[in-house]
């Protein structure tokens, strides 16, 4: 084909060659000022890093320093070899500290601050040993007068730690300022090439208006022309080879358009029915994939939060039986002021990590029979907080006894949502409390949701799809449709209007259902009669054998079990579990079920059913996940031998002490927990 006179100017090259001239002179210098910036930040960071590092070595310093005087007071009240080992070691500690400062990069007047500080230290441990050598002769006033003078000494101690900190702080800062200064210039320098780029930029864009947007208005005004009907317009030949590619496509499509316009009308009215339900279909998808993401995350965190609050729950009321035996009256109201609101707290974590996971595990899509007040406690702990930090109050008035048939996921789901649309709608528009109330009437269930904020202004809408009055982006306008839509599926009925505490209300009805049979479970009277402070007389001495990776949790179980008056013998992993029940026999055998290594608790369990079948049927089980524990199916053993952590010490004394005197586990029986 031969060439025209006039060929045509290739767009994509004009276009592509600036494009990258700029790109290239752009990423040059971002790359360049990003590096050094980069490098900035690093010195930075070390710094920080320097000085957290340093803050904590001074706390520590003190901390000694102060263990020291403390361990002074009981070397006089009680002479012992473990408080001279104590001072001893926290001086020893204390000194190295010091030591470490001495090897740091530091200005003179820091160095001569540490020098001062490790005087100080040797002045307070002096005097301490002349106190000590006071009380050995029998110089009891002048020796606990030299323990106060240590007090003194600590507090100055304390001071020019605080002195030196303040000291390596300025020098930091002046640093930080330093590089302020570099980060400044660099910014500058960035900003005049920015500056510089969008001048060539501006030019470009000039040139791409000339070559592309004057040839697209053209094409734009005829492809609008067309759109109002006139089927037979057609775009002239452009100047270049990209655009008038363009302009022939869009001749030829417009010719086949004619054809094809009344066929793609037909289209597209299926295509909106079948978008319209593909849209509602995929919000669905998407919420529950999201439960079922947090559900797998939940469940592989829940050994790991579990195990630390088992270890601090059982050490906390194993210290609060200590603390209650000792002949102090002082030493005991420590249980009550520090240990006790440890326990409850850590207590309430656990809780929270349980609903959590009740409220997060994946459904099986099969109802079940669910106790509503046992639901909205999993509700009601998930969004309590939200309540209390608004400043509202969310109440639950709902019988135990009440039964009924459904999803209990969903019905939690249900739940929450009635319960996050009254907060909103309290904290927009005023109101103080929501009030649930559950009662039977007959063969029904009546639910009902009050709230004392603005209440609704078209009650009939509010289950319609997509229906909102929250801001927008704030809200799907789909949460009382779902809840519409479950109660419907469930046979239910659900209504809304007007609170008699003036704001909203909603009711649902439901089937009740009949209350499952009670399962087996350590009671509170059987907790009543467990006292870790006191011990229990049990059936016999027996022989445990206590298989945990936590060495928290080993010890807090072998002090439980030895105030019991058992033998204990402790195993970390299921590998040393399995080599001493090879050689030796046990009354007792307690497990974690999920432990690190090629043997965990069920594979111990695995291999007592194998080797030691006698003792399979009497396993008892501990595990920081009781939503997915062996209790759920994948092991054939009793719900009460499964123990969720972070257990009760005296439920734990309990469920041994019942097992050992009930017959479940009598001598040269084994339970694996």
């Amino acid at each position: 084909m031969p060439r025209s006179p006039n060929p045509r100017v290739s767009l994509r090259r004009l276009l592509v060659g600036g494009a990258l001239a700029m790109a290239t002179v752009a990423a040059v210098v971002m790359v360049i000022s990003a590096t050094y910036l980069v490098s900035l930040q690093r010195d930075a960071d070390r710094d920080v890093r320097a000085g957290l590092v340093e803050q904590e070595t001074a706390d520590d310093i003190v901390a000694a320093v102060y263990g020291q005087i403390m361990a002074s007071y009981r070397q006089l009240q009680m002479p012992s070899t473990a408080n001279m080992e104590r001072f001893d070691s926290l001086g020893s500690t204390a000194f190295d500290h010091l030591r470490g400062y001495l090897f740091q990069d530091m200005s003179m007047a820091a160095r001569r601050q540490v020098e001062a500080i490790r005087e100080l230290h040797q002045s307070l441990e002096v005097d301490a040993y002349d106190a000590f050598e006071h009380a050995k002769g029998g110089h009891q006033s002048r020796a606990h007068a030299g323990v106060v003078q240590l007090e003194l000494r600590a507090n100055e101690l304390e001071t020019s730690v605080d002195g030196f900190m303040e000291l390596r702080d300025r020098d930091r800062a002046a640093r930080r300022d330093h590089q302020a200064a570099i980060r400044w210039r660099v910014v500058v320098g960035v900003a005049l090439v920015t500056v510089s780029l969008i001048v060539v930029t501006l030019l470009f864009i000039r040139l791409l208006q000339r070559h592309v947007v004057n040839p697209l208005d053209q094409l734009q005004s005829t492809a609008m022309e067309f759109g109002r009907g006139n089927l037979s317009v057609r775009v002239p030949k452009q100047r270049h080879e990209e655009m008038n590619n363009v302009s022939l496509s869009f001749n030829v499509m417009a010719a086949r358009m004619q054809q094809a316009h009344h066929q793609i009308e037909l289209q597209n009215v299926e295509l909106n029915g079948a978008l319209a339900g593909l849209k509602d279909a995929q919000q669905e998808l998407v919420q529950q994939e999201k439960l079922s993401a947090i559900g797998l995350m939940l469940a592989g965190l829940a050994h790991e939060l579990n195990n630390p609050l088992a270890g601090i729950l059982g050490a906390a009321q194993c210290l609060r039986g200590e603390l209650q035996e000792h002949a102090d009256p002082g030493v005991r109201r420590l249980g009550d002021d520090l240990v006790d609101p440890l326990v409850t707290q850590a207590r309430r974590a656990g809780e929270l990590v349980r609903n959590l996971l009740l409220f997060s595990r994946k459904s099986d899509a099969e109802r079940e029979t669910v106790n509503i007040k046992t639901a909205l406690d999993v509700a009601v702990g998930l969004r309590g907080y939200a309540f209390a930090q608004a400043g509202k109050d969310l109440i639950l008035e709902v019988a135990e006894d009440l039964f009924i048939e459904v999803e209990a996921q969903r019905f939690e789901h249900v739940a929450m949502n009635l319960m996050t649309n009254a907060l909103d709608a309290m904290v927009s528009g005023g109101g103080t409390r929501l009030l649930v109330r559950g009662i039977a009437l007959r063969d029904r269930v009546v639910l009902t949701f009050e709230d004392d904020g603005p209440g609704f202004t078209e009650p009939e809408r509010i289950f319609d799809p997509f229906y909102t009055t929250k801001p927008v982006g704030t809200g799907t306008g789909l949460g009382l449709t779902l809840v519409h839509r479950f109660v419907t599926e469930v046979e239910g009925s659900i209504a809304a209007g007007t609170s008699s505490l003036g704001g909203a209300r909603i009711a649902i009805v439901l089937h009740a259902a009949e209350a499952p049979p009670p399962a087996l479970a350590v009671t509170g009277e059987h907790r009543a009669t467990f006292a870790i402070a006191q011990g229990l007389p049990s059936p016999g001495r027996s022989r445990v054998l206590v298989v945990d990776d936590e060495p928290a949790l080993r010890e807090v179980q072998r002090r439980i079990l030895t105030r019991l008056g058992h033998d204990v013998t402790l195993a970390c992993d299921g590998a040393e579990a399995v080599s001493i029940l090879e050689a030796d026999e046990f009354d007792i055998v307690i497990t974690d079920i999920r432990m690190p290594g090629a043997l965990d608790g069920v594979g111990v369990y695995r291999w007592i059913q194998a080797h030691r079948p006698s003792l399979a049927d009497r396993c008892l089980f501990i595990t920081g996940d009781i939503v997915h524990s062996v209790a759920g199916g994948s092991l054939d053993i009793p719900a009460e031998r499964v123990l969720a952590k972070p257990f009760d010490v005296h439920e734990y004394g309990a469920l041994v002490t019942d097992m050992l005197a009930e017959g479940l586990c009598s001598p040269s029986i084994a339970s694996v927990s």
